[in-house]
């Protein structure tokens, strides 16, 4: 039997209103997660929930193992996958979310910081993209980014394709490219370079039934 609320709601029903109140510089970060009702289940039975990575999107498999990888150098937790969470979300937005997640369960958490690694959602896409994140400047125009944008984002194609590396896998680019892009994604895990407002996602190897405030199941 679980130690937590379980309801069902409508989407618009299923967050309740005002602010929802994330604090991402917490020591226990309060976290959102759509879970089909099988991984809701299998986490009541079995106490612990573990993403299969094997799910993942071919496409995305260069992004997902270097944030697996980052994972593995940052938390005191092992793993292989990562289970994903909303940090910090508009409550519209994570009402949209349940919208597209009927027959799925909301579950809200409360987890120790040190399980959960945030990373600044807008600009995860620039690693899932396997594109240089460039990051704006104080002061600089969007005229200026913009240019300044284009010419990284030319540079970075021209010696990839200098390499013969155009449309490879991150491991066949080459090693000072790919370490120089690789350092600065990792500016997406920094919440001081970014304003109050932004959206946050977490990622964490395990969720623990213990971890679980209160579920609700998705209805029309």
């Amino acid at each position: 039997m679980s130690s937590f609320p379980i309801r069902e709601a409508c989407p618009a029903d299923a967050v309740p209103p005002g602010r929802i109140g994330y604090d991402i510089s917490a020591d226990q970060l309060l976290l959102h997660t759509l879970q089909s009702e099988e991984a809701f289940d299998a986490l009541c039975s079995a106490g612990v929930l573990v993403s299969d990575p094997s799910r993942v999107d071919p496409f995305l498999v260069d992004a997902y193992d270097w944030l697996y990888r980052q994972m593995a150098a940052r938390l005191t937790t092992a793993g292989e996958g990562a289970l994903w969470f909303w940090a910090r979300i508009t409550r519209r937005d994570l009402v949209d979310s349940c919208r597209d997640s009927i027959g799925q369960v909301l579950l809200t958490c409360r987890v120790p910081r040190e399980r959960v690694l945030l990373s600044h959602y807008g600009h995860w896409h620039s690693v899932l993209n396997k594109f240089p994140h460039i990051p704006e400047l104080s002061g600089e125009s969007d005229e200026d980014y913009t240019a300044r944008m284009n010419r990284r984002y030319d540079d970075f194609v021209a010696r990839l394709k200098a390499a013969g590396a155009w449309g490879a896998g991150i491991a066949d680019w080459p090693a000072d490219l790919r370490a120089d892009v690789e350092q600065g994604w990792e500016s997406i895990f920094d919440p001081g370079n970014y304003g109050r407002s932004e959206s946050w996602q977490a990622t964490m190897h395990t969720l623990r039934v213990e971890d679980i405030v209160k579920a609700v199941r998705i209805q029309r």
